[in-house]
């Protein structure tokens, strides 16, 4: 999400020396690129060494502010004590009412109208800093992770003249408002499984799109084989038949692949994903899966 960003600073001569982790390959050799073309110094952090590494950088960039985008290290308390007021992060999401490690992935699966960046100054505790600059854009209902995760990027390099004469004009942030605040921990294995039980078929078709295309889809089970719903439908106006949420109520060409969920809702799964490959729902007749029978609660 930080390349965009990180192409209008160099474009605009603001960008003077920046640093990925070791352990990303894809950033490295983007960003290896981009270092080499522009003659910008790139270092290539280790988290054992990145309080060393950030001196040095700054020391030979001599950067009057330093923007984290992505960056998955907390900033040491040593350097911020050293260099104070100058660290801004990016934040993808709103503060404070999204903080966390994946605000994008918490944003689509509660089905928020609303998502953007924060720029909020760091200090020693995550997503609490004074609030330099929030944008926000709208999340419409078709919106995955993926292509909310592209608009914010977008919208990450578009902001960033407006947030340099708020710098420039010594803006010091507006503290965050405690009262709205709410911390969601990075998703684990918990949080991208459907209970067709427990949830509808709305919230369902919400966490595959939080789930695509970080962890292709949301998973269920059948039969101990793991699938994951990529892309669903809910579907309207359908039958209520009165059998247990998970049932499958279709398996066809014609229909596609239809499950029961709570609340007496229905969902068309239309894309999965399993080992095999991604495919249309309707193609796991092929694997033995038949109308009638029951998708575990995960």
């Amino acid at each position: 999400m930080a390349f965009p960003a990180l192409q209008a600073l160099q474009a605009a001569g603001r960008l003077c020396a920046f640093g990925v982790p070791g352990n990303n390959a894809e950033v490295i050799d983007f960003c290896s690129m981009l270092s080499a073309h522009s003659g910008i110094p790139l270092f290539i952090m280790d988290r054992e060494k990145s309080t060393g590494q950030i001196k040095e950088m700054i020391e030979l960039a001599g950067a009057g502010a330093v923007f984290t985008m992505t960056f998955p290290w907390k900033i040491s308390s040593e350097i911020l004590t050293l260099y104070p007021g100058i660290f801004y992060n990016f934040h993808y999401g709103l503060l404070p009412e999204m903080r966390g490690a994946d605000p994008v992935f918490e944003t689509i699966r509660s089905r928020s109208a609303q998502s953007g960046i924060t720029v909020h100054l760091i200090d020693r505790y995550i997503d609490k800093g004074a609030v330099v600059l929030k944008k926000t854009i709208s999340v419409t209902a078709d919106m995955t992770h993926g292509t909310l995760c592209t608009r914010l990027s977008w919208l990450g390099a578009s902001l960033l003249n407006e947030l340099f004469n708020l710098l420039q004009n010594n803006f010091q942030g507006t503290k965050q408002d405690e009262d709205q605040s709410r911390y969601y921990p990075k998703p684990g294995a918990s949080d991208v499984c459907i209970s067709w039980e427990r949830q509808d078929a709305e919230t369902i078709e919400a966490l595959a799109r939080a789930c695509n295309p970080w962890n292709k889809g949301a998973y269920t089970q059948w039969n101990g084989w793991n699938i994951r719903v990529v892309e669903a439908a809910v579907i309207h106006n359908a039958d209520h038949a009165a059998v247990p949420p998970g049932t499958i109520l279709s398996l066809d060409k014609e229909n596609g692949l239809i499950v029961k969920c709570n609340h007496h809702s229905n969902l068309k799964l239309d894309i999965v994903y399993t080992e095999e490959g991604f495919m249309s729902g309707h193609k796991l007749s092929v694997f033995g899966l038949r109308k009638g029978e029951q998708f575990m609660n995960l």
